[in-house]
């Protein structure tokens, strides 16, 4: 159930990004980006109380005045310094109730856009390293079998049995979808699709947790055989985006561009923030 609503959610944002496909990454981050800042502030539009936040907004401008107009009066500072705080108490609670009901799709768009838009592909002439962990304990060195689809695997592979890990690396050489397959699991590696703006898998777990299947969709869920837990992740490394005449990350790119759009729609929509 909770693996069909992860699809679910992975296809919306598939089609949200279809008509960016063909362009450089850049152009879909940015229009999820903006799309998001006006649709969070809609959403504070519709949950929060405009008129008390509007009235309150202009009482703590008339307590701020206050403050300057009688600086040579200690007492009367005091006093209206006292109802500032009082009031800017108020307006953090205001904004409370629209904060949590915006907490779980600001969560929900994080984690597609980093699964998107956070690491690079996997590159012909750099190496990958893969960790593998097994919750019960490492199979026997002898019987761990390791299969390749699209990738080559290279020696030697490692076993850490303190941590209960095994790593080793892999290398891609052709141009499609690939697979690692540990002891009869198979396990999707890389891009979700051969359009700008997949999914980029960067682990798997055979845990189907709710964080994993929907905050984190850069994780893959797999079907283990047996009853011991499988998991993993893969050094993918970060991307930077040529932004402004920098480096920017994705985080970056998301929180400036959406913020700008959130003031923008708060501007146009008459939102009091």
């Amino acid at each position: 159930m909770m693996n069909t609503a992860g699809n679910i959610l992975n296809g919306f944002f598939d089609f949200l990004l279809l008509l960016f496909r063909p362009f450089p990454p850049f152009w879909g981050l940015l229009f999820i980006s903006l799309l998001s800042g006006l649709g969070m502030i809609m959403v504070f539009r519709l949950v929060s109380n405009q008129e008390k936040i509007s009235r309150l907004r202009r009482r703590m401008g008339g307590e701020l005045l206050g403050i300057l107009l009688h600086l040579s009066s200690p007492v009367t500072v005091m006093k209206f310094a006292g109802e500032l705080i009082w009031s800017n108490t108020l307006y953090l609670i205001y904004l409370l109730k629209p904060m949590l009901v915006m907490a779980i799709p600001f969560m929900l768009v994080w984690g597609q856009l980093d699964a998107r838009y956070g690491s690079t592909e996997m590159d012909d002439d750099y190496p990958v390293t893969v960790s593998v962990f097994f919750e019960d304990g490492l199979p026997d060195r002898e019987s761990l079998e390791i299969g390749v689809t699209g990738l080559e695997l290279i020696p030697p592979v490692v076993f850490i049995d303190t941590l209960d890990e095994v790593s080793f690396r892999i290398l891609p050489y052709v141009d499609s979808l690939r697979s690692l397959e540990i002891d009869g699991t198979s396990i999707q590696v890389g891009r979700t699709g051969r359009w700008n703006g997949c999914r980029i898998l960067r682990g798997f777990n055979s845990d189907g947790s709710l964080i994993s299947t929907f905050f984190r969709p850069w994780i893959v869920r797999v079907e283990r055989s047996e009853d011991s837990l499988l998991s993993g992740w893969y050094s993918l490394p970060d991307v930077r985006y040529r932004v402004l005449g920098g480096h920017w990350s994705w985080i970056a790119v998301f929180l400036v561009f959406s913020s700008l759009s959130a003031i923008a729609g708060a501007k146009a929509f008459k939102v009091k923030i």
